[in-house]
């Protein structure tokens, strides 16, 4: 029954090596998460991995006793109108799910996929939730993805049912807590006197 826990986070750790990690641990005295305009509360206990590079932020959040696994990517570039958002789900989202599908059908899964939603920082979200059963035990990846402050976040909780379910105070303290702050004004340069 082991393996099949294992096969969940194979999967889920084959999506997100997009780039190397560098570890990083959530502890009590730092349970919120602050860089580059993306903040979010975290629990104490949850380990993440800050995977971020130029083109996004990207963070994956685990525990060592615990198979379920969230992961947070915000796309740094803003997306500002209807055109630019759709463009971002068909080259971001629609991808990540279809990688999602192939990878539980990789593993010997038969993928159900259906609509989902949730709230990702006040901002209703578009989702979808794929159920798997990997050597009889089964589970899901919920995939959900929203504009909040001009970027577009996907939040991902993927593990067997068991483990999402202890798991979900995590997950909601993440997804609901999530801001982007503005960016901060250019200063405008102050006029030079002559003497």
């Amino acid at each position: 029954m082991k393996s099949s826990h294992k096969l969940f986070s194979i999967i889920g750790l084959s999506l997100l090596c997009l780039v190397s990690a560098s570890a990083q641990t959530g502890t009590t005295d730092a349970p919120l998460f602050n860089k580059d305009g993306l903040s979010f509360s975290y629990p104490a206990g949850w380990a993440f991995n800050d995977n971020s590079n130029t083109d996004a932020q990207q963070m994956t959040f685990g525990r060592a006793d615990s198979d379920a696994q969230i992961t947070v990517f915000v796309f740094r570039t803003p997306v500002t109108t209807p055109e630019k958002v759709a463009e971002a789900k068909a080259v971001l989202v629609d991808k990540y799910i279809a990688s999602t599908e192939k990878s539980f059908e990789a593993s010997g899964a038969h993928p159900e996929s259906a609509p989902a939603s949730t709230d990702i920082g006040g901002v209703k979200s578009g989702g979808v939730r794929i159920r798997a059963s990997l050597d009889g035990v089964p589970g899901a990846a919920e995939i959900h993805w929203a504009v909040v402050g001009n970027r577009l976040i996907v939040l991902t909780f993927l593990g067997p049912d068991k483990a999402l379910a202890k798991a979900t105070p995590a997950w909601d303290a993440i997804r609901t807590s999530i801001k982007i702050a503005e960016p901060a004004p250019a200063a405008k340069p102050t006029p030079k006197t002559k003497p």
